[in-house]
C-alpha cells in the first residue's frame, strides 16, 4: 500500500476529530467534508443555495429621519450620542440575516468492521481533487475514494477491499437536529428532504448505493449492501432556489451517474479539474518532499523548526488554487466565509459573504492564478445586489445609485447587519466589490465586459456617492456616518467610539473607484455625455488626501484619534497599499508611513487571526520586504493553520488560505504601479524556484525562474499588442510585446 507523497497533497495519518478537520472536496455548487472514520463514517454535505428561512426586508424606517442629526453630532465631536442614536436609527429591523446551513450528513455504517487499524492514511490529492482513505484491518486492505463531479453533479464514492468476504454496509442521509422527511425511493436509493425554515428554501438530497457483486436492499430510510467486492455511493442534492424541478433533477443525476459508473466519472472529473488546475504551477526548487504527515510538519514549524517550511508554503499555495476551483467554479454563489463547506446549523457569522474584507480576500488571487472563471460567481452576486442596493440607498439615505453594507447573503441583502457599533453602519461594501469588476478587465482586457458590465455597475455605485457624500469643515467630501472596520478610537475629549465621518479606508476605496471608472471610460473612448465623467472628476478632486499622523503613520480617521486597540486585526487604512494601488514606492512619504503603521500594529499584537496575518503578508510584499513575507508565512503556518491545512480565524475561515497565496504571488511579481516588477519581495529562503502561468495586469502571462535572488529566465506572452515597462534584477527597460507571441526577456 506504499504511496509516495507529493507537494500537491494534504496527508494525515488519522481520522478527523471535528468536521472542520475533514478533507474538503467540491465542484463549486456541491461540497463535502470527508472525515475518514473507520467503522462509521459521516460525510458532511453542503449545497451552495441552502440557506435558512426566506428573504426579508429589514430596512429601518427611521434612518433617513435621523441621518443629518447623526452627522451633526459626529462633526461636533459627540460620538457617543451619535452612536447611541445610530444603534436605534440605522441598524436593521430585525438586526441579523439567516445562516447558510448544511444539507445534512451522509452516514456510512460498516458491519463487522472491527479490529486493529494499521497503515491508516487520509489524503487529499489536489491535482486530482480526490480525497482518499486507506487502511488495513485484520490483514485486509480497505480503500475509499471521494470526488465531487462537475460534469455529473454528484458526490461519488468508491469503496473497495481485498477481503474475500467483501463489504457489508448501509447508507443513510440525515439532517440532525433539523430532520424533516426521510425515506426510500427504491431498494438502492434513499432520500432526505424538506423546507429549510418556515416558508424557506425547499431541498432534496438523494443517495444511491450500487455494487460490484453482493446483495442490495433497503430497510427504513437506509439502503444496504452485503458481500460486495466494490461499493459505489452517489449523492445528489438540489434546492428550489436554483431549479424548480430540483427533486426530479437530483434523481436524474443519480441515474446518470450510476449508468456511467465510478471509473468513467473519475476520468471525466480528473480531466476537467486538471484543465483548470494545470494552468499554473509554482515550485521553490528541487528540495525533497518529507514523508511526514502534514500535521507533523506543522508541529515542527510550531516548535521553531523551519526545515520543511518551503514545502508547506508550496502546498499552501496549491491548496488555495484547489479550494478556489472547488468552491467558486461554474456555480451560482461566490465563496463564502468557509468557501462552500459548513458543518454547523448556526455557523460563525452566519457563514455569509462578509464584504468589509473577507469576501474580497477570497478573490485577490483569482486573476493572477489564471482562474478568471472562478471570479464570475462574485460578479453574478454583485449584479443581484444592484437592484437591492438601489432600494437600500433610497430608503435609508434618500440617495440614487446603489450601496451595500458589510454583509450580504443568498438574497443579495444590502441592508446593515448587526448591532455592534464597529461594523453595521458602513455603506462602502458595494464600492469595494465594484473594484473587482475593473480588476477582471485589467487582467483579461475584455472590453465587452468593461463596457457592458463593469462600467455601468461602477457608475451606479458612484451615483450613490454623488448624493451621499457631504462636506466636512475642511471642505472635503466625506462618507458618513461610517466606521473604519471594525476598529474603535478615543476622541480628544475622551469619548470612545467607532462611528465617524470619512474614515481613511472609505476615502481610499472611493479614490480608486472614481479613478478606475474614469480610466475605463477613456480606454473605451466614451464621450462626456456617455460617461458623465466631469461629475466624477469633481467628486474625485474633493476627496481628502491620505493623511499622516504626527508620529509618521497613515491616519485611520480624519482626526488623529487614540486607538483603543492598537493591535486591532483590521488594518483598513492600509487599503491603498493593498489591495489598492495608491500607496507605492513612488510616493516615499506615504510608503514609509505605511511601513510604520504596520510595524506599530504588529508591535501591539496585531495579526492574531488567520485572515489578518495573510493580509499583513500582502502588505509586506507591497512594501518589498521579503524577510517579513517569509516570517508571516511562518507565523500563519505555526498559529493559524489547522491539521488539514485550512485557515483558522479561529474558527475556520477560508479567506486566510486565499490571502496567503496572494501574498506569495505579490512577493514574486507585481504589476499595480504601472510597470511589471519581478522578485520585488523575494524571501532569501526561496533561493531558487519557478512559476508558470501567472497572469499580470495588461493580460500578460509570465513564466519565470530564479536562483540566488535573481531572475534566470523570463517569458512574457500578452493577450494583445502592448508596450510595457519591466523591472528585472534591478534594471528597468521598456518592451514592445505582440499579441499571443512569447517574448523571452533578456536578463542580466
Amino acid at each position: 500500500m506504499e504511496h509516495l507523497k507529493n507537494k500537491h497533497e494534504v496527508y494525515l495519518k488519522k481520522p478527523a476529530r471535528s468536521w472542520d478537520d475533514g478533507l474538503p472536496i467540491g465542484n463549486g455548487r456541491l461540497g463535502a467534508m470527508v472525515m475518514g472514520k473507520v467503522d462509521e463514517e459521516t460525510i458532511f454535505i453542503n449545497e451552495e443555495t441552502l440557506w435558512y428561512g426566506q428573504d426579508r426586508d429589514r430596512k429601518n424606517p427611521d434612518t433617513k429621519k435621523y441621518l443629518e442629526e447623526i452627522r451633526r453630532l459626529l462633526f461636533a465631536g459627540e460620538v457617543e450620542k451619535a452612536q447611541f442614536l445610530a444603534k436605534m436609527a440605522v441598524t436593521s429591523t430585525p438586526k441579523y440575516m439567516n445562516p447558510y446551513q448544511p444539507a445534512g450528513d451522509l452516514r456510512i455504517c460498516f458491519y463487522g468492521h472491527k479490529g486493529k487499524t494499521e497503515e491508516y492514511e487520509r489524503r487529499l490529492f489536489l491535482e486530482k481533487a480526490l480525497a482518499e482513505v486507506r487502511y488495513r484491518m485484520n490483514g485486509y486492505q480497505y480503500r475509499r475514494e471521494h470526488i465531487v463531479s462537475h460534469k455529473y453533479q454528484v458526490l461519488a464514492i468508491r469503496i473497495t477491499t481485498d477481503n474475500p468476504e467483501g463489504l457489508t454496509l448501509c447508507v443513510n442521509m440525515s439532517r440532525k437536529p433539523f430532520e424533516e422527511q426521510t425515506g426510500k425511493i427504491s431498494e438502492n436509493t434513499v432520500c432526505n428532504y424538506g423546507e429549510c425554515g418556515p416558508g424557506g428554501i425547499s431541498y432534496f438530497t438523494g443517495a444511491r448505493l450500487d455494487s460490484d457483486g453482493g446483495q442490495i436492499g433497503a430497510i427504513g430510510d437506509f439502503t444496504w449492501v452485503r458481500g460486495a467486492r466494490e461499493a459505489y455511493i452517489y449523492l445528489a442534492c438540489g434546492t428550489d432556489f436554483a431549479r424548480k424541478n430540483y427533486r426530479e433533477l437530483c434523481l436524474e443525476r443519480l441515474e446518470r451517474a450510476a449508468q456511467a459508473g465510478f471509473e468513467k466519472i473519475l476520468r471525466a472529473h480528473e480531466e476537467e479539474f486538471g484543465a483548470l488546475y494545470s494552468r499554473m504551477d509554482f515550485s521553490l526548487g528541487a528540495h525533497g518532499v518529507s514523508e511526514k504527515a502534514s500535521d507533523e510538519l506543522l508541529e515542527e514549524i510550531k516548535a521553531g523548526d523551519s526545515t520543511h517550511l518551503n514545502e508547506l508554503a508550496e502546498t499552501l499555495f496549491h491548496y488555495a488554487r484547489y479550494l478556489l476551483i472547488s468552491s467558486s467554479y461554474d456555480c451560482l454563489m461566490p465563496a463564502n466565509l468557509q468557501g462552500i463547506w459548513n458543518g454547523e446549523y448556526a455557523p460563525p457569522w452566519q457563514c455569509e459573504f462578509t464584504i468589509n474584507i473577507n469576501t474580497e480576500m477570497n478573490y485577490w488571487m483569482a486573476e493572477k492564478c489564471n482562474l478568471p472563471e472562478c471570479h464570475l460567481p462574485l460578479f453574478a452576486q454583485i449584479r443581484r445586489m444592484v437592484p437591492r442596493g438601489q432600494k437600500t440607498a433610497q430608503a435609508l439615505y434618500g440617495c440614487r445609485g446603489f450601496c451595500a453594507h458589510h454583509n450580504t447573503n443568498i438574497w443579495a441583502n444590502t441592508d446593515p447587519e448587526g448591532i455592534f457599533d464597529a461594523s453595521p453602519v458602513w455603506s462602502t461594501g458595494a464600492a469595494w466589490l465594484c473594484l473587482h469588476l475593473y480588476e477582471h478587465f485589467q487582467y483579461t482586457k475584455d472590453r465587452k465586459f468593461l463596457r457592458e458590465e463593469a462600467l455601468p455597475i461602477m457608475r451606479e455605485a458612484i451615483r450613490f456617492y454623488e448624493d451621499y457624500l457631504c462636506e466636512n469643515p475642511e471642505g472635503f467630501l466625506v462618507t458618513g456616518p461610517s466606521v473604519s472596520p471594525e476598529n474603535t478610537y478615543r476622541s480628544a475629549v475622551g469619548q470612545v467610539g467607532a462611528l465617524c465621518m470619512g474614515p481613511a479606508m472609505d476615502m481610499e476605496i472611493l479614490h480608486q473607484l472614481f479613478t478606475e471608472y474614469l480610466e475605463g471610460c477613456e480606454l473605451l473612448g466614451l464621450t462626456e455625455q456617455e460617461s458623465e465623467a466631469e461629475a466624477v472628476r469633481r467628486l474625485l478632486a474633493k476627496l481628502p488626501p491620505i493623511g499622516i499622523t504626527s508620529d509618521g503613520r497613515i491616519m485611520e480617521w480624519q482626526e488623529e484619534y487614540e486607538e483603543t486597540e492598537p493591535g486591532h486585526r483590521h488594518i483598513s487604512h492600509l487599503f491603498a497599499l493593498h489591495p489598492g494601488c495608491e500607496i507605492t514606492e513612488e510616493q516615499p512619504a506615504l510608503f514609509a508611513a505605511a511601513r510604520k503603521t504596520l510595524e506599530t500594529r504588529l508591535a501591539n499584537g496585531g495579526g492574531h487571526t488567520g485572515w489578518s496575518r495573510a493580509w499583513i503578508a500582502c502588505f509586506w510584499a507591497r512594501l518589498k520586504d521579503g524577510a517579513k513575507v517569509w516570517e508571516n508565512i511562518r507565523k500563519l503556518l505555526s498559529t493559524c493553520i489547522k491539521v488539514n491545512m485550512l485557515d483558522t480565524h479561529p474558527p475556520f475561515q477560508i479567506d486566510g488560505n486565499f490571502g496567503i497565496a496572494e501574498a506569495m504571488l505579490e512577493s514574486l511579481a507585481q504589476s499595480h504601479a504601472g510597470y511589471l516588477e519581478f522578485l520585488p519581495a523575494l524571501p532569501e529562503q526561496w533561493n531558487e524556484g519557478e512559476i508558470r502561468g501567472m497572469i499580470l495586469r495588461g493580460a500578460i502571462r509570465a513564466d519565470f525562474s530564479w536562483k540566488d535572488g535573481k531572475i534566470t529566465a523570463l517569458t512574457l506572452t500578452p493577450k494583445e499588442d502592448c508596450a510595457v515597462q519591466v523591472r528585472v534584477n534591478g534594471i528597468r527597460t521598456e518592451l514592445s510585446l505582440s499579441a499571443g507571441q512569447e517574448t523571452k526577456v533578456q536578463v542580466v
